[in-house]
């Protein structure tokens, strides 16, 4: 749409030139008049259609000079006007060219819109040549110092008139710089339009002073020709240079495949002037998996496209394989008019077949370009091949570094020195160090270890020790000290890579065994814990028992009974200890995907404190209840609410000095019930506020152990308090006391929870789960030390 308008303006502006140069010299008469055989030259049809043929001759004697991908023509064009402004009167002067033009364009068979911007370039350019002609010299003053300075001047504008169109009409074709054209072609212009004004005065001279040798006049024309040619010769040459200049940074600098191919085409059919350059490909010789011969092209008017070789593509590529490099004149498909082929070759392997086609007669490829053709193909395959080994490296190394950031183990890779090279996202982790700090420096500076004795030992030292070039592998567990003050027990499998006796490299995959080593921990203190709780009550148990067997028949009936309720009591603290232990065992299994089962119902959470605060003797010497008058119904399971409360308020007694008191307030606030148990004991230290819910965690002074237990009462209490949809929580100040919060919905005022299909405790005995506590042994809670039998 662009180049229409343009086109259009400047038809539009070589009518306006027309017009008023016609208007303004219109009747001037000839500038010089040409005598020949002692006469003039008679003026009228005769040299009017004489002038008509020179010049339409004149136009088709060119020389072709590219621009990028489009090109002009140098012709003797110019000097048929000159001699036609001189002979001619000025209005015959003005339409000859215009006519010879559209002529020409008839014959060459041009499109349309070419026709129409050649005609009217020419009708400006030809209206400012006769213009300045006829008003710098006048008509009847021949060849005289000012005719031939209006020449020069009219010429110079002729050509600078056709520059500046031709400029503008490139920079919308192509996308070149119009000044930059017009740069480019300014001296060249310079040199046409001197040597036009001297062909075209040397003609006339000689046809006036000596017409015999009007024939040899033609030399001078040849001689223009191919200065002509030459300076074309050497416009294309430069263009061409900067082309395969553009071409070896490509092959340099490209690392796609494909995009080094398609900007390979497109830069050799540029730099040689071709219409259509593609690549016809071997299967799998570039892309992975290409199971059928495929072509990449790129075309002059289509632009570039990849698909599927057709049959004639194929022929092509076995015409290469067999025959090599070669040009190619007949039996070519419709519309080409030659053909270059080269094969590709790199390193011994066949990747293809590159050819160059034309499809105008005017643009001729040959041996000469041929020759700087095959080594480009040459090194086009290479590049290729490298593209494609590049490519598959690449895969390989992101699916490496895939592994490597995606591995939960760290992995390392140092070098014989002990220095980092590699350093994963979960050694980063593991040691709170980035990897851009890591790298280059001494693992020994990065990691502060130490060994099972707590001897300080140099990570890597401690594990090239291990290994050998006969035993290159080896496991050294070390601790790990942080930054923050954190401990980590690592496992540090080494694998190394020797060079006869030496390390060059050691690989190192570092497994973080931490938890391991907590859970085994963990597993002899609850073992430990779990037989200290069991004998207690075995204890005594056995002791009345055998005091029962060997005297009974001699003790009176009431110390009977109270060896038997001793019995009973502690035989009830050891099912309540089992029944701790199933529970806390169910409720593991299922964490994380299902809640403690629950029998939801409705009830009072008023009359459940009271119930369980009785056990401990509530509004006594230490536990103190502050409870609203009325009911407060929530939705809940009331066996599980009192085993809350009764966890509870037997660990603040636990906790807190004897005589101590403990307050138990029930609130309602935002739709819930508030259950709050606040000791004055020891508190908790903030760091342990989350740990004190957790399996077997109890906060204890290691070198006291003041109390007893398995630490399994808090941890079950929040599992059934969020399996009822509530809430259990802590806050603790160190030295003043701990208050633990339990809060369920109010009825009615949101969801039901849904119980969960698994049970999470053994059963019971028949009616073991609803029979009341006995007063003097709170449940879930630790006994206090059962007394000794009595003495026989």
């Amino acid at each position: 749409m662009g180049l229409t308008r343009l086109v259009g303006a400047i038809a539009a502006l070589g009518i306006a030139l027309q017009a008023g140069v016609a208007l303004a010299v219109g009747g001037h008469g000839p500038v010089a008049v040409l005598a020949l055989g002692g006469g003039p030259v008679p003026d009228g049809w005769p040299l009017l259609l004489a002038m008509l043929v020179l010049t339409v001759v004149g136009d088709l004697v060119a020389v072709r000079v590219r621009h990028g991908e489009e090109s002009e023509e140098l012709t003797l064009f110019e000097a048929a006007v000159v001699v036609s402004v001189l002979l001619l009167p000025a209005l015959p002067a003005l339409l000859v060219p215009v006519v010879a033009s559209v002529i020409c364009s008839l014959i060459r068979r041009r499109d349309a819109v070419k026709t129409v911007f050649n005609s009217a370039n020419l009708a400006a350019a030809t209206a400012v040549l006769v213009l300045t002609v006829h008003l710098v010299s006048g008509p009847g003053q021949g060849l005289s110092w000012r005719t031939v300075l209006a020449l020069v001047i009219g010429t110079l504008a002729f050509t600078t008139v056709n520059l500046v169109a031709l400029s503008r009409v490139l920079g919308i074709v192509t996308g070149d710089d119009p000044w930059a054209v017009v740069r480019d072609g300014v001296r060249l212009s310079a040199v046409m339009a001197v040597g036009t004004v001297a062909l075209g005065g040397t003609v006339l001279t000689v046809a006036e002073a000596a017409p015999a040798l009007l024939p040899f006049t033609i030399m001078p024309a040849a001689a223009l020709t191919f200065a002509y040619r030459a300076a074309a010769q050497e416009s294309e040459e430069r263009e061409r240079s900067s082309r395969l200049l553009a071409l070896s940074q490509v092959l340099a600098g490209r690392l796609d495949s494909e995009a080094l191919l398609e900007s390979f085409l497109e830069l050799s059919r540029q730099a040689f002037g071709a219409d259509l350059a593609f690549a016809v490909l071997d299967p799998g010789s570039v892309t992975p998996g290409q199971a059928v011969p495929t072509t990449v092209a790129s075309d002059r008017e289509d632009g570039a496209f990849r698909r599927t070789s057709s049959e004639t593509e194929q022929v092509l590529l076995l015409r290469a394989a067999q025959s090599g490099a070669s040009v190619i004149d007949g039996e070519l498909p419709v519309g080409w008019t030659r053909a270059l082929l080269t094969p590709l070759e790199a390193e011994g392997r066949r990747v293809g077949a590159l050819v160059l086609v034309t499809r105008d007669r005017h643009r001729a490829l040959g041996g000469r370009e041929l020759t700087l053709l095959t080594p480009l193909a040459s090194a086009l395959a290479v590049a290729l091949r490298g593209a494609a080994h590049l490519h598959r490296l690449t895969e390989e190394t992101s699916k490496l570094q895939a592994v490597v950031d995606s591995s939960s183990d760290g992995i390392l890779v140092l070098d014989g020195q002990g220095l980092v090279q590699l350093w994963s996202p979960a050694v980063e982790a593991l040691t709170g160090k980035p990897a851009l700090s890591a790298l280059g420096r001494p693992l020994g500076a990065l990691m502060v270890t130490t060994g099972t004795d707590g001897a300080a030992k140099d990570a890597f030292t401690a594990g090239t020790a291990e290994i050998s070039p006969d035993s290159p592998q080896a496991v050294v567990e070390l601790t790990l000290l942080r930054d923050d003050g954190e401990q980590r027990v690592v496992r540090c499998a080494h694998a190394g890579v020797f060079e006869g006796d030496e390390l060059v490299r050691d690989v190192v995959i570092v497994h973080d065994v931490t938890r391991e080593r907590q859970v085994e921990r963990l597993k002899a203190d609850f073992i430990a814990t779990v037989s200290h709780e069991l004998r207690t009550p075995v204890t005594p148990i056995k002791g009345y028992a055998d005091l029962l067997r060997r005297r009974g028949d001699q003790m009176t009936p009431e110390k009977r009974a109270e060896c038997l309720e001793v019995i009973g009591d502690r035989a009830s603290h050891l099912a309540r200890l089992v029944e701790d232990l199933l529970l806390a065992s169910r409720i593991s299994a299922t964490e994380g995907s299902t809640l403690a089962q629950v029998d939801m119902g409705r009830d009072d959470l008023v009359a459940l404190t009271r119930r369980a605060c009785g056990d401990f003797g509530m509004d006594g010497p230490r536990v103190t209840t502050h409870l609203p008058e009325g009911p407060v119904e929530v939705s809940c399971d009331p066996v599980r609410v009192i085993q809350v409360l009764t966890n509870m308020v037997g660990n603040a007694l636990k906790y807190s000095a004897p005589g101590t008191p403990v307050d138990v307030r029930l609130s309602v606030a935002d739709g819930r019930a508030i259950v709050e148990v606040e000791d004055r004991g020891r508190g908790i230290p903030a760091d342990q506020l989350e740990k004190v819910f957790d399996k077997f965690h109890r906060v204890e002074d290691p070198m006291r152990m003041t109390t007893g237990g398995t630490g399994l009462g808090l941890y079950i209490a929040r599992q059934l308090a969020s399996a009822m949809g509530g809430t259990l929580s802590c806050t603790s100040t160190l030295g003043v006391g701990s208050v633990f919060t339990f809060s369920l919905a109010l009825a009615g005022t949101g969801p039901e929870p849904t119980p969960a299909p698994v049970p999470v405790a053994a059963p019971l005995p028949e009616g073991a789960r609803h029979v009341p506590r006995p007063r003097r042994a709170p449940p879930w809670a630790v006994a206090p030390t059962p007394p000794a039998p009595p003495a026989p």
